[in-house]
């Protein structure tokens, strides 16, 4: 027959496409029970069915279904830490889908590779895998799946220590985050971005913000939400414990940590297993004092890490398992852990593990004598830390980035001064690099910077000046002083009080060649320290009636010296500030009146030469800040009430009329032509210390702002007595004395009045941060100009009538 006709198929025929019908059957049964098994936490099982699924799928030519089994199997793979079979899986799932065109799990797939990547430490195939998944959800509009993947990705860089750029994901991943959604999806996922922003913050030592999100998590429920997956759930807690150990509950941590554990344990999820044992080991150790249940927990967190292959994880357990032997005086042990933590966390890439692995294996060769070995493993920790600070591109997130480093800085330091070679410049260097780094970069590229050597700091120095910069070590002290022709360094093993017995002046000042001039580059306990009241060594008089002190954050502030100059008479020489009018105030301070406060702007508007801008009452407003012209003015007064917030420096403030300067406002000031900000106000010169970063206080904030110096207060000042003063300090700087001279003399009046002025508590909180030496510009005075004036006016009366003279004596006849 020439036309094909349609065949009824045989008997055979039809048993054989049952049989074919009912394995796919039974196929697609059992991946419905492996997912019923999944949620169960029976891993296991659900993988064996999956995989008898995937091999049913196979035979039968089921390409779509294979892809579907294939892909829930390497999900489950993870899970087990069986991250080789997940990729194996996951790749065979995506070549799959791409014969079919079927996008729809694309992105969940590579989100597989990537989580497989990363848990075996392989951060550059994890980060390729995730940016394919990302590529995917977004070409299929999928939000769920963005989010996930953005946050995935900034998880990487945060393990890979660019913090900069985890926090622009992680951000990212919240500006997609449905606003208003009730859905469990967005729920469950603000949930992961808020505490990876969480996590974060806690890295970068910035725990204020960090506990804001985490209580905007908790505030609905997110603690203990059904909506949020388990390991999820157990990461929260995690999160949570590592942030009330910082806020000195560890007993909160632990029940945290533990309960993560228990989670993360019940869902057969390794990696996050291990996190939760190593961070209960920690709590043991460092808190509890529980080294033996500390040593059981990482062992336990080694061991499933090894298991698994999550090479982040053995980097971890071996590290802090052997710091926890060092402490024990297990010597050979620590050293074998950590030496193999070095060597996993630079196969990884690692670069915190890095760091705290050479800081570790440093202090057990400097316990063992071979200082030559410790002194290489500081050095190349804090080349590592350098390298990762350099790379965080936003100033904010360097704040609190030195505060758990510094220890690596000090033990470099405290190693050199043991040794008679080490050299001031040396140890000068080291100092600098461990102190203020983050105000030195919002101050360079508004004002001239000195550089950070010490031949460089002393041409800066004039005759007669001493600058002196302080370090405060865990078990030693040191003193490093130059001046224009020479340095020397001071060696201290008797700081133990430094800060906290006034009588200690005598030790802190010892070898100190005290001149004209002292500038005091404190450390530690010494940033509340007022030097001007210390005793000098061998006399009862205070240090100001030797010298004029002055202070820096480092000694990279110093300016160079400026020329005195002069300013036309209509220009202005002072804001001025003072006596806000408070009717409604957001913080409920309930503020006392300031009655002085007006008389004392007033009072300095007459004494200083050239025009006066003073904003009193409601007309106090801190748009008058942001309104400075760019060539600035000389002098800026704030007469007002201050709040310090020792917990979080941003938030610190400052009282004008029904509204506050927040610190963290003021460094976006532009007060580059400002010579000298004097805030008349209590406290502004204290505020949290912040390990390697110095006191966050109103003086580093507008020394950031651009000012050349800052006038603040290191306690609570009355209002009389601080107007009295002021006029004091002002009278010498209309005089054309220098900044620190006219304090000084200000000092020195209260000090010998005679009266209670002259106790120290009057007149020793007043300190002068930056530039001391030059003086205010003056306004060329209005009488000096009309006697110019006039001067000029009887020159050309005169010049007149002698031209007249000539031409008149010109046209009279002459005589022959």
């Amino acid at each position: 027959m020439d036309n094909e006709c349609l065949r009824v198929p045989s008997a055979a025929a039809n048993v054989a496409l049952f049989v074919a019908m009912a394995a796919l059957a039974g196929a697609g049964s059992k991946i419905d029970d492996g997912l019923e098994l999944e949620r169960q936490g029976k891993l296991e099982r659900a993988s064996d069915l999956l995989a008898d699924a995937a091999r049913e799928y196979r035979a039968a030519g089921d390409s779509r279904n294979l892809a579907r089994a294939l892909g829930i199997a390497a999900d489950i793979a993870v899970s087990l830490g069986r991250y080789d079979a997940a990729i194996r899986d996951a790749t065979e799932a995506l070549k799959l889908r791409g014969a079919l065109n079927d996008r729809v799990r694309i992105g969940d797939d590579y989100n597989t590779i990537g989580l497989s990547y990363q848990y075996l430490g392989n951060y550059p195939a994890s980060l390729e895998a995730y940016q394919k998944a990302l590529d995917s959800d977004r070409s299929a509009g999928d939000s769920e799946g963005e989010i996930t993947r953005l946050n995935n990705i900034g998880n990487i860089y945060y393990f890979q220590g660019r913090y900069s750029d985890a926090l622009q994901y992680y951000e990212e991943a919240r500006q997609k985050l449905p606003a208003g959604s009730g859905t469990s999806w967005s729920v469950a996922k603000r949930k992961l971005t808020f505490a990876n922003l969480a996590v974060l913050f806690q890295r970068l030592g910035q725990e204020q913000r960090a506990l804001e999100l985490y209580r905007q998590l908790t505030d609905t429920g997110a603690a203990s939400g059904n909506d949020m997956p388990a390991t999820e759930r157990a990461q929260l807690l995690l999160n949570q414990g590592v942030l009330y150990r910082r806020l000195g509950d560890p007993v909160k941590a632990l029940e945290l940590y533990r309960g993560a554990q228990a989670l993360f344990q019940a869902e057969r999820h390794a990696d996050g297993e291990i996190g939760a044992l190593r961070n209960i080991g920690i709590v043991l150790a460092m808190d509890l004092n529980e080294a033996a249940g500390a040593r059981e927990s990482f062992t336990r967190a080694l061991a499933l890490a090894s298991q698994s292959g999550n090479r982040r994880g053995v980097v971890q357990a071996r590290l802090y398992r052997g710091e926890l032997f060092d402490r024990e005086g297990r010597g050979r042990e620590a050293e074998d852990d950590l030496q193999a933590a070095l060597t996993g966390a630079q196969q990884a890439g690692l670069a915190e593990e890095q760091w705290k692995s050479l800081h570790a294996l440093g202090r057990i060769a400097e316990e063992k004598g071979t200082t030559a070995d410790a002194e290489r493993d500081f050095r190349e920790a804090i080349r590592i830390i350098e390298s990762v600070r350099g790379s965080l591109s936003r100033v904010a997130l360097r704040t609190d980035f030195l505060a758990d480093k510094r220890d690596v800085y000090d033990s470099l330091i405290e190693l050199r001064l043991r040794d008679s070679a080490a050299t001031p410049a040396e140890i000068f260097s080291l100092m600098e690099r461990s102190r203020a780094r983050t105000l030195l970069d919002r101050t360079r590229g508004r004002v001239a910077m000195s550089e950070p050597q010490e031949d460089r700091i002393q041409q800066q120095l004039l005759p007669g000046t001493v600058l002196v910069e302080y370090w405060i070590g865990p078990r030693s002290a040191a003193a490093l002083w130059m001046t224009h022709t020479g340095s020397g360094l001071v060696r201290h093993d008797d700081a133990a009080n430094w800060g906290t017995d006034p009588a200690q002046g005598a030790s802190i000042l010892r070898e100190i060649p005290l001149a004209e001039r002292l500038i005091v580059v404190p450390d530690g306990a010494l940033s509340a320290v007022p030097f001007e009241a210390l005793r000098t060594p061998g006399a009862q008089a205070q240090l100001i009636e030797r010298c004029e002190v002055s202070y820096l954050p480092a000694a990279s502030f110093l300016r160079p010296p400026t020329p005195g100059r002069w300013r036309a008479p209509w220009a202005i020489e002072v804001i001025a500030l003072a006596d806000p009018l408070v009717s409604s105030d957001p913080f409920d301070e309930h503020w006392t009146p300031l009655p002085g406060s007006a008389d004392e702007a007033r009072a300095i508007a007459r004494i200083v030469d050239g025009r006066a801008a003073i904003h009193l009452g409601a007309d106090m407003r801190k748009r008058y800040l942001s309104a400075i012209a760019p060539d600035g003015v000389p002098l800026l007064h704030l007469t007002t009430h201050a709040t310090i917030d020792a917990t979080n420096p941003d938030r610190s403030r400052i009282l004008f009329a029904n509204e506050y300067l927040l610190q963290q406002e003021v460094y976006d000031l532009k007060l580059a032509g400002v010579e000298l900000v004097t805030l008349s106000a209590c406290d502004t010169a204290r505020g949290a210390v912040v390990r390697g970063e110095g006191v966050q206080a109103f003086s580093q904030a507008f020394l950031a702002a651009g000012a050349a110096s800052v006038v603040t207060t290191l306690w609570r000042v009355a209002d009389g007595p601080t107007a009295d003063f002021m006029k004091q300090f002002y009278y010498g700087l209309a005089r054309g004395e220098s900044k620190g001279a006219a304090l000084r003399q200000a000092k020195l009046r209260f000090l010998r009045s005679g009266t209670s002025l002259a106790d120290s508590r009057y007149w020793a909180a007043f300190v002068l941060t930056g530039d001391a030496e030059a003086a205010i510009p003056r306004a060329v005075p209005v009488s000096w100009c009309l006697m110019a004036a006039a001067v000029l006016l009887v020159l050309c009366a005169v010049a007149g009538w002698v031209t007249r003279a000539v031409s008149t004596a010109r046209r009279s006849p002459q005589k022959v």
